[in-house]
């Protein structure tokens, strides 16, 4: 494992220049210190689950809660037959009030409310926090808990993550680890991003997994106090620790540029598993061609290799216009209808 890049005085510009065009994890110290919700979670428990229902108006949000054990990871079971935590809807006060209740216990179950909605679940909340390197169009989401292990995983957005409260250890691994992570299956997970079945990777039996040291090689860790933010790529898998005993508070911002024309950025984890839907059952002679066109088709064929085709005659190799992209969804659409 090496340390993470951390990076002092970011802007918006050095980010989109420096940081966005490098596909590279970094830690960005102090980006979001002026909040005020990083002074009330500075000041305690009680002041900080204060400043946050000032902004409550009652709505459910989803909240998960597992029995301790020394992971405290959100993750499958030992069979992988289910899940290892409870999940169910419940408002801000009586989540609030079950950390606070737990914060008296010497070793208290591991809850957290997860990716809730702050415009949704906290309005205002985001306009009183904002953060200083991406537009007011990329909608905040928070997490709220006392100790807990989120399992590595990735997500297909652009990812800044901002620590509020408490603090928090990322491990952070690039997409060519995927082999080496035990990965359950992409349509059966804890959350909605495809998740290792490891439930920490700094725990985990070597016996039973023993691909996970080549891995860890290639990993950066990083340690999070309030203030501190974290970029993390499309892809990159993540195990994210939330490290204080009583309370942690993390905003994150996801966000994708624009694929086309009025057409949400949607298409890739279905793509993946329709992939997986279509080649399964060739024999692996076959299989072995179609990752070659795929290497060709989807993943090359650009710039230079594309110059014998007059650029205005090069239709799915080429830019596409809104009604072209939506006459291709179409087609595939209607050929994966029974």
């Amino acid at each position: 494992m090496q340390p993470m890049k951390v990076l002092d005085d970011v802007t918006r510009e050095s980010f989109e220049r420096d940081v966005l065009t490098a596909y590279q994890p970094v830690v960005m110290r102090g980006v979001v210190g002026d909040w005020p919700l990083v002074d009330q979670g500075r000041a305690g428990l009680e002041p900080c689950l204060q400043y946050l229902m000032g902004f409550d108006k009652g709505e459910a949000v989803d909240a998960v809660l597992a029995k301790p054990d020394p992971t405290r990871a959100f993750s499958y079971k030992p069979e992988q037959d289910g899940f290892n935590f409870v999940r169910d809807k419940r408002p801000y006060a009586a989540l609030f009030e079950q950390l606070w209740r737990y914060s008296h216990f010497p070793d208290p179950p591991s809850l957290a409310a997860q990716s809730a909605l702050v415009s949704i679940a906290l309005p205002g909340l985001e306009l009183a926090n904002t953060c200083p390197l991406l537009d007011a169009s990329a909608a905040p989401r928070i997490w709220i808990g006392n100790r807990a292990t989120v399992p590595a995983h990735f997500d297909d957005s652009h990812n800044i993550a901002c620590v509020a409260a408490g603090r928090r250890r990322f491990t952070l691994l690039p997409p060519q680890c995927a082999p080496m992570l035990y990965l359950g299956p992409p349509d059966y997970a804890p959350t909605p991003a495809p998740m290792s079945v490891v439930p920490d990777l700094h725990r985990a039996d070597r016996a039973r997994f023993p691909l996970l040291d080549a891995a860890l090689e290639q990993a950066l860790v990083a340690e999070l106090e309030p203030g501190d933010a974290i970029y993390i790529p499309p892809l990159w898998f993540h195990q994210v620790e939330a490290l204080a005993p009583h309370l942690n508070i993390l905003m994150n911002y996801w966000w994708r540029p624009e694929a086309a024309p009025q057409r949400k950025d949607d298409l890739h984890l279905a793509a993946m598993r329709l992939a997986m839907l279509a080649f399964r059952h060739l024999p692996d002679g076959e299989r072995e061609g179609w990752r070659a066109l795929f290497g060709h088709y989807v993943f090359g064929a650009r710039g230079a290799e594309l110059a014998h085709m007059p650029e205005g005659q090069r239709h799915l190799f080429g830019k596409l216009d809104a009604a072209a992209d939506a006459a291709i969804r179409k087609s595939v659409g209607d050929q994966l209808k029974p």
